[in-house]
């Protein structure tokens, strides 16, 4: 079945315009923080950015089920499902530091049909829809063409990587890669779909940390896995690589394995 996106692109973009002027309302202001039991972070920011984007699917979708980083999940096996991440980066965020966002994303019968990273603080949105083209503030983009990684910029957040396959493989990353720099949040993605960076290795993501990622690096031409190569889903176990060039992605992943 072809879904035709159009319609849900639009309510998909007024929702990040929703999140884009609750997530800075509190950016730079002092916020009360936090700590969820799994020792990460969370502020008034985080909730009240997806209760409003709640409240708003539950309007407009009733029938359409939600799954937040916030709180609990709603209608979870409906045809369609909306992934929320209301502001990623939340340590970055608390910092003061613009390389956070919004993750907003769509599934059709469990598959990844629209995606949209919003990064507020500079002012940029990358769109990517399923089959087509993704863009930043209504720009077509394209990753760049590199196809080894020798030549590579590698972005990773390996502070915190503790399982050990993919431990060693960003140790070999960072010495083979041309350069590579610690953070980005999802920033980082937004800048391998523009082609200015060419891979990124992640770990213990959950669904909302990645779910908005996939249709915005593949329809920029990038490649988008686990650390096995094998598609994201639902049931993905947490690692994520995306890199530039499927010659680059096969070199990644053999690499890590």
């Amino acid at each position: 079945m072809i879904i035709d996106t159009e319609e849900f692109s639009k309510f998909a973009n007024s929702l990040a315009d929703d999140a884009s002027k609750t997530s800075m309302h509190y950016f730079r202001n002092k916020i009360e923080i936090e700590i969820k039991v799994d020792e990460s972070p969370v502020t008034l920011a985080d909730k009240e950015t997806e209760q409003v984007l709640r409240e708003r699917i539950r309007k407009e979708y009733p029938d359409h089920g939600i799954l937040g980083e916030e709180y609990e999940n709603e209608k979870i096996d409906s045809e369609f499902l909306w992934v929320l991440d209301p502001i990623d980066g939340t340590r970055s965020y608390i910092a003061g530091h613009k390389d956070f966002g919004n993750l907003i994303a769509l599934l059709h019968n469990k598959k990844p049909v629209l995606g949209i990273i919003n990064c507020p603080a500079h002012n940029e949105r990358w769109i990517g829809e399923k089959n087509q083209k993704t863009k930043c503030n209504g720009k077509d983009v394209q990753t760049s063409t590199i196809k080894q990684i020798k030549d590579a910029y590698l972005f990773t957040s390996g502070l915190y990587f503790n399982e050990p396959q993919i431990r060693m493989g960003l140790e070999l990353l960072k010495e083979k890669s041309r350069y590579y720099r610690l953070g980005g949040d999802c920033y980082m993605y937004g800048m391998l779909a523009s082609g200015l960076i060419d891979i990124v290795l992640e770990d213990t993501l959950k669904v909302h940390d990645y779910m908005a990622l996939v249709n915005v690096i593949e329809g920029a031409g990038g490649v988008i896995t686990d650390k096995f190569g094998q598609d994201i889903s639902l049931d993905s176990d947490g690692s994520l690589v995306a890199s530039s060039t499927s010659s680059l992605h096969d070199e990644i992943i053999k690499l890590i394995n």
